[in-house]
């Protein structure tokens, strides 16, 4: 039986952060139990229905860490009754400022082992700009109580090009990270997502950003910074200690399956996609009469899943193994590419071995390649 993630969406949290266009809603305390108590009743529906082998759990958000230890503790046990036995890894997301030394020990009793903090910056006046609820000083001290408690897989979520994240913030970021020396690091680029604030004041041209070379720049010092301090880029925006590579991200990056629960969550299974619905009465009617939750279903066929497949694979450092790909496919990804590959091959986006594999050049630009691919 091929053994799958399970993605579980808590969509709860203190305040929306600028950049935010996830399904995430702040203060709705009166919305908390009875979305847990319907989550509920979607796990059993597929408990009943299917049956699957999990290996890797992520509870994302909206913030998990937000809501009381209660509800996690009881949609842990819920989730028990899948085989979950084997599990490599158990990641709950959190945000500073809805951390405590108690929960923290409970969320380990629970069997979690991987904590995913979403800090984005150190620096207070970037932190305010961009509507987080938390300061350095929080932050900190919640890394410290992370590591009292005994996690030894720390994941922090970074994002470059933050309004006032300039060269220097980036460089003291840099440093605190070197004291702490997370196991794991996620740095994004901001992206201005249709729905967020910040889109909103970027098309109204209230909001500055860098330019692309500046940021290039910044990234490829991030990446030899990191890389002295023993995290290896291993994917376009992920760095990591050897073995400390994110298990149930790379999942979504190679096609594998998972299955995934809760409001607006997405999974894969059986080359079918689907997403939940995003509204909670629609949600809750749905589960009561018995329904799965699903708003939107797509099958994938193979010749999609090969071009999704070239895609993610290139997202991550290693590339695509061509012998795995022929074997998967049926068919050399050279030969049946072989103008595209040789045209940006030309162009310095490849390296070409016993893998094909983006080039620094390659993952800056990956966009002309993937159009042309499509």
């Amino acid at each position: 039986m091929e053994k799958i993630g399970l993605y579980v969406h808590i969509p709860f949290c203190k305040k929306k952060c600028f950049y935010c266009d996830f399904v995430a809603y702040p203060n709705l305390e009166n919305r908390i139990d009875s979305y847990f108590d319907n989550l509920y009743k979607e796990i059993d529906l597929y408990q009943k229905n299917i049956s699957v082998d999990i290996d890797s759990i992520y509870i994302g958000g909206g913030t998990p860490s937000y809501v009381d230890y209660k509800y996690i503790e009881k949609l842990v046990e819920k989730l028990k009754n899948f085989k979950v036995k084997n599990l490599k890894e158990f990641t709950i997301e959190s945000n500073p400022n809805s951390l405590t030394l108690d929960k923290l020990k409970k969320y380990r009793e629970l069997g979690i082992d991987r904590i995913s903090l979403g800090v984005q910056s150190f620096d207070d006046k970037v932190l305010k700009n961009v509507g987080r609820d938390h300061s350095k000083e929080i932050i900190l001290n919640d890394i410290k109580n992370i590591r009292k408690v005994g996690f030894k897989n720390l994941s922090l979520d970074m994002i470059l090009n933050l309004p006032g994240g300039d060269f220097n913030v980036v460089k003291k970021d840099l440093e605190l990270i070197k004291e702490i020396k997370p196991e794991h690091i996620s740095y994004y680029s901001l992206i201005l997502e249709k729905g967020s604030y910040f889109y909103t004041l970027y098309k109204k041209r209230k909001l500055k950003l860098m330019d692309d070379d500046l940021e290039r720049e910044i990234f490829l010092y991030i990446e030899k910074q990191l890389k002295d301090l023993g995290l290896f880029r291993y994917e376009i925006s992920n760095f990591s200690k050897k073995g400390f590579e994110s298990y149930h991200n790379k999942k979504y990056w190679s096609e594998g399956g998972y299955l995934a629960l809760g409001l607006g969550a997405s999974g894969f299974l059986s080359n079918i996609r689907y997403s939940n619905v995003r509204n909670f009465i629609k949600y809750e009617n749905l589960i009561n009469s018995g329904k799965f939750p699903i708003e939107t279903k797509e099958f994938i066929s193979k010749s999609e899943r090969e071009k999704e497949y070239i895609i993610f694979k290139l997202r991550e450092c290693e590339g695509i193994n061509l012998k795995e790909f022929e074997e998967i496919f049926g068919y050399s990804l050279l030969n049946k590419y072989s103008k595209i590959v040789d045209k940006y091959y030309n162009l310095g986006f490849f390296n070409i071995g016993k893998s094909l594999s983006f080039t620094h050049k390659g993952f800056d630009l990956s966009n002309e390649f993937y159009l042309e691919i499509i």
